[in-house]
């Protein structure tokens, strides 16, 4: 039995490098990339980003929603936690809309966040009741928050 599970695991590690584009994920804080199309577009939709928004993005990963997102808004605040995943946001900003990106490396709990008309996050589980519940006191009000909860 345990041989086929290491076998499982091996298969499921080779997959992960493959649609990583190489990247492992960092299991001690629960990443999940989110690269389903119909699911990033359902987001967009359900944050009804206007062009003067700035977007607060809590764990972009590697920028599938930034690059939706600041098709949509004024600005994307991207907010990453894991400096590998920063490296491939960076990549973004050499594109035309590297003037509207804006890369922060922390984590969301604790720093300061700066001004935001709308709020997206693909977030851990472990941290989602510390985040909700910093949503809630947060000054100035904000228009909208989309969260997805791993």
């Amino acid at each position: 039995m345990p041989k086929v599970k290491a076998a499982a695991k091996r298969r499921e590690e080779r997959w992960e490098l493959k649609s990583t584009g190489g990247l492992m994920f960092n299991k001690g804080i629960r990443q999940l990339i989110l690269k389903t199309p119909l699911v990033v577009n359902s987001i967009i939709c359900k944050a009804a980003l206007r062009p003067m928004d700035v977007v607060l993005e809590v764990g972009p990963g590697t920028g599938n929603l930034m690059v939706k997102l600041l098709e949509k808004a004024k600005k994307v605040i991207a907010c990453e936690l894991d400096p590998r995943l920063v490296a491939e946001l960076h990549k973004a900003q050499g594109t035309p809309m590297a003037s509207k990106v804006q890369v922060m490396v922390s984590g969301v709990l604790k720093t300061d966040r700066p001004f935001f008309d709308a709020c997206v996050a693909n977030l851990p589980y472990q941290i989602s009741s510390a985040f909700v519940f910093k949503l809630l006191l947060y000054r100035p009000f904000f228009r909208c928050t989309v969260l997805t909860f791993q």
